[in-house]
Parts: C-alpha cells; structure tokens; sequence
C-alpha cells in the first residue's frame, strides 16, 4: 500500500492527542544524524478508536481499509521505543494488539516519486507556457504590429497564471509525512498465542536496563522480536 495513506493523520495535526489500534510488528533501529542507533517498533493497520477501544469510523473517500475490513489512517508506521512501551507487563510480539494514545506529528521526507511528480508538474507547465508563447508569434507574424503590446500582455498574463498553478500543484505534494509520538497510556487488548517454546521467553521489558545498557540491551530486544516475527510472518508480511 502507498505511503500516501499516512496523510490522513494530517487531519489530526496540531490537535489534541487521539487513541489508536496497532498490531506490533516488531523492534529495529534506526541511525539518527548524530549516528546514534535508536530503537524503533513497527506498528501495522493503524486505526483510530476512543478511549475504550471502540474502533471509530472514517467518511472520507480516499480512507482506506486494511483486510478485515478496518478504516485505517496507516497500514504500517514506525515509532519510538519510549518509556511506555517499557512499562507493558510482557514484551509484545509479532501479531499482538495494542491501543494507546498518541499525538501527530510531521517529518521531512525525500522520495523520489514524491520529486519525480513535482517535476513532471513543472514540465508539463512550462510546454504549455511554450506552447502559448508559440502560437502567439506565429500571430504576431501573420498580424504584424496588430494589437501588439495588447497581445503580448495577454499571453504574458496566460503564462503567469499556468506556471503560479504549476506551482500551486507541487505544493499539494509536500515532502513531509506523518507519523505519531508523545505515545502514552498503551494498553494490550491481544496477546496472541506464541509458537511452542516461546511462549516461555516472553518477560518484562525493563527500563532501568536499558538506561543502563543502551543500545546493547534494544538490540536483544530487537533480535528477539525481529526473530520471532521471521518465523512468524509471512515473508511479504515483514
């Protein structure tokens, strides 16, 4: 599915916090621009629900909907593995449910799709500019000197207006995307049945050794989940 479905969590931009359901996929890292690995967790089928859990419907035409059916706002985000998620009672893993509060917020992006539409915005402007510019010599040739400067400051106005659209169109494919953060008050609504033999190594995230530990301890984590969800999920899942 597009990164586009994310834009609907624009709407909730600048607003007050909202309640979300996520399945867990599972822990990574990414590195920042200070090259500090940071521990991430990937969120699958977002939806928005109350307070309570209750899934809340969307209207919107270009909403989109995950496979049972769930009027979804992302089909996968990634977000920071913060101190609540280390207050769970169990480590979560691949396919268990969630819901938890959370705010939106944007981050800058560069996709090349995203440039190659801007782009071709531009260009298809600019021949119909030339094209304006074209057909306005070849009058100005046939009618020498006829209405001249009327004329040309017509077909200045016509360009001016067909490149500030161009521009206006570029604008509607912002290079920013959406994701949440600030997550809070996360509560698991289903665990589901691990595979034999590891139902038993699910224990306690713990806070205090991973402000200890840093990375080294993320990374066990990690490892865990990410091998887990491996034997899991279906490869196109992952």
């Amino acid at each position: 599915m597009s990164d586009k479905q994310r834009f609907r969590l624009g709407d909730y931009l600048n607003q007050p916090p909202q309640y979300y359901h996520a399945t867990f996929g599972y822990i990574a890292h990414k590195v920042n621009q200070q090259h500090k690995k940071i521990p991430l967790i990937l969120l699958k089928d977002i939806y928005l629900v109350d307070e309570n859990d209750k899934k809340i419907r969307l209207s919107k035409k270009a909403d989109f909907k995950d496979h049972k059916g769930n009027h979804i706002v992302a089909d996968h985000l990634w977000v920071k593995l913060t101190k609540p998620w280390f207050e769970l009672p169990d480590e979560l893993l691949y396919g268990d449910e969630v819901y938890f509060r959370a705010s939106v917020e944007t981050y800058n992006i560069v996709r090349k799709d995203v440039l190659d539409q801007r782009q071709a915005i531009w260009d298809k402007a600019k021949r119909k500019s030339d094209q304006i510019y074209k057909r306005w010599a070849k009058y100005t040739e046939d009618h020498y000197r006829k209405n001249f400067s009327l004329s040309l400051n017509k077909m200045k106005e016509k360009q001016k207006k067909i490149m500030e659209q161009a521009k206006e169109d570029q604008a509607q494919l912002s290079l920013v995307d959406y994701g949440l953060n600030h997550i809070d008050k996360i509560k698991v609504v289903r665990s589901k049945r691990a595979m034999y033999g590891v139902e038993r190594e699910r224990e306690p995230y713990s806070y205090q050794q991973y402000k200890k530990q840093g990375y080294k301890y993320s990374s066990y984590l990690a490892a865990k989940s990410m091998n887990y969800a491996k034997r899991k999920a279906p490869r196109q899942q992952l």
